[in-house]
């Protein structure tokens, strides 16, 4: 007699079961037998151990747990070991890791509280062999410690091999002159630290392929330090530049040119006018600017070919802000304590698209060829249709002003108000043609109170004119949000089941409009953050 497995023992029974039914046979119920293939399992090594390196450190530990095939591939795949974001990584973890991992390490980075303060356990680590190959370092000590201990040697043996380099809360060696060549650097960031004007030339110079440069003390000593001169002299590669926390000399050579810088951040600098604006003489290719609370200057003036986005936070009262050629500028915000009694001038901007805040309270705005003497003074004859976002900030508001920069923007898709006092309610001058409520507005951000009737008379106005409106933002008080009696009460009196757009959505809020008011990629115009080292 042959031998039945149980595979044909199976099928002989479901053959004899489905014979004596005449209905159909019924699913197979899910069970183990009935599951598919383990595809993961089919993969080779090397793709597991790739995959095992995309994870965070903790993750990639645990996938030691599947099965004892797994086991191995953590210690031996590549490895991206940041401490910097695990708090209970402490020195014995990290230095179990270094002496157990049979792979290569790609990035190291370590944040404070992995370090002891003399750097005796950093130099331990950066000597382990496993680090030989290493592409990203990253170190930082306590910041606010100054001086900051020594760099180790070690740190810099990986010159050859190193692509980012994120250095922070230390002093450089002096003796390390011949170690600092770094023909393949990409990227590097120096916070904080304390370097040789000597030192700080033969680095930048021993980085021919050097993309990102970021410069700036994270702490604030009683005096901002004194940018080094040779932190102005990178080489002609780099793209990107960031300086923080620093005093820029008073007179700046003109003949540093960066010809192929196109992101520029300043965040916290002291820099002169005549400074500021020979370095950006000497940015040809410039085409993203970030001044971050930065002081020294009562005049920006904008004349640039390439400039697109231009971001300013004022540290200081700037008194002029004047764009004057900028054929390629589309943004720019500009906010502040001290934006009141400005001189904005836009001369010629023929891409604009968006602006920063207008008060009620600044002393002459000029578009072209037209000066108006305060919002106000706004005249319908200037008209610029690339604008497309605009922020107004008064104390005392008349809807004619609104209307008058509707149609001095006639394109206008985002319109932000935020007011202190009462409003006028719109005449019957206004109600006629507007092309930019009928055919533009998508977006209407209000400070709303319900308590004043000229408020409400407004608003109802807008509701039932703007043909195309998409979203209405009332700015209401907390307890009012949350009520919603008071919600239903007031959508009724605005007559928004009357709203010229069916399609627009109505939404009570309590946050500050400037919170979502369209500012830069970040990605595009980064700022100066103690965060990255």
């Amino acid at each position: 007699m042959g031998v039945v497995t149980r595979a044909q023992s199976k099928r002989l029974r479901s053959q004899q079961s489905g014979s004596e039914s005449d209905s159909e046979e019924p699913p197979p119920r899910g069970g183990e037998e009935e599951q598919g293939p383990d595809l993961i399992n089919l993969l080779p090594d090397e793709i597991l151990g790739s995959i095992i390196s995309l994870l965070t450190n903790k993750e990639g530990a645990r996938t030691q747990i599947l099965s004892s095939r797994w086991r191995p591939l953590w210690r031996s795949a590549l490895l991206n070991l940041d401490a910097s974001g695990l708090c209970g990584m402490k020195e014995a973890v990290v230095s179990r890791i270094l002496a157990e991992h049979q792979g290569i390490v790609r990035r190291f980075r370590v944040w404070p509280f992995n370090l002891d303060a003399d750097s005796a356990t950093l130099d331990s680590w950066l000597r382990s062999p496993v680090l030989d190959n290493l592409q990203e370092l990253g170190f930082s000590f306590y910041p606010f410690v100054w001086p900051g201990p020594l760099m180790p040697h070690s740190a810099l043996r990986f010159s050859s091999t190193l692509r980012v380099a994120k250095f922070s809360g230390c002093q450089f060696p002096d003796d390390a002159g011949h170690q600092l060549h770094l023909p393949n650097l990409q990227h590097l960031e120096l916070g904080s630290v304390i370097i040789s004007e000597n030192s700080l030339h033969t680095l930048l110079a021993g980085c021919p392929a050097l993309d990102k440069f970021v410069f700036g003390y994270i702490h604030e000593p009683p005096r901002r330090p004194q940018l080094p001169p040779s932190a102005l002299h990178f080489p002609s590669t780099l793209r990107i530049a960031e300086f923080g926390g620093c005093r820029f000399p008073k007179t700046m050579d003109h003949q540093v040119h960066f010809p192929n810088l196109q992101q520029l951040v300043l965040e916290s600098v002291s820099i002169s006018e005549g400074s500021l604006h020979a370095m950006l003489s000497g940015c040809p290719a410039l085409n993203n600017l970030r001044l971050g609370y930065s002081s020294g200057f009562r005049q920006f003036r904008i004349n640039s070919l390439k400039l697109k986005h231009v971001e300013i936070y004022f540290a200081d009262r700037l008194q002029e802000l004047i764009v004057e050629n900028a054929p390629c500028l589309e943004r720019l915000d500009h906010c502040g304590a001290y934006e009141d009694n400005m001189h904005i001038s836009i001369i010629s901007a023929p891409k604009l698209e968006i602006r920063g805040r207008l008060t009620d309270n600044f002393s002459i705005l000029q578009l072209g060829s037209w000066n108006h003497c305060g919002l106000n003074d706004v005249r319908i004859s200037t008209v610029m249709r690339t604008v497309k976002v605009l922020a107004l900030r008064f104390y005392k508001l008349r809807p004619d002003v609104i209307f008058n920069f509707m149609k001095c923007f006639p394109c206008m898709e985002k319109l932000y108000i935020k007011t202190h006092g009462d409003t006028g309610y719109p005449t019957q001058s206004h109600k006629d043609r507007n092309e930019c409520l009928e055919h533009h507005l998508k977006k209407l951000w209000i400070n709303y109170s319900a308590c004043k009737w000229s408020d409400i008379q407004f608003v109802k106005f807008i509701v039932l004119n703007a043909r195309v409106l998409e979203s209405l933002v009332l700015n209401v008080e907390k307890h009012k949000k949350e009520s919603s009696r008071y919600v239903k009460k007031e959508r009724k009196r605005l007559q928004l089941s009357r709203r010229a757009s069916r399609g627009a959505q109505i939404e009570f809020t309590c946050d500050d409009c400037y919170k979502e008011f369209p500012s830069p990629d970040p990605i595009s115009c980064g700022s100066f953050n103690t965060g990255a080292f």
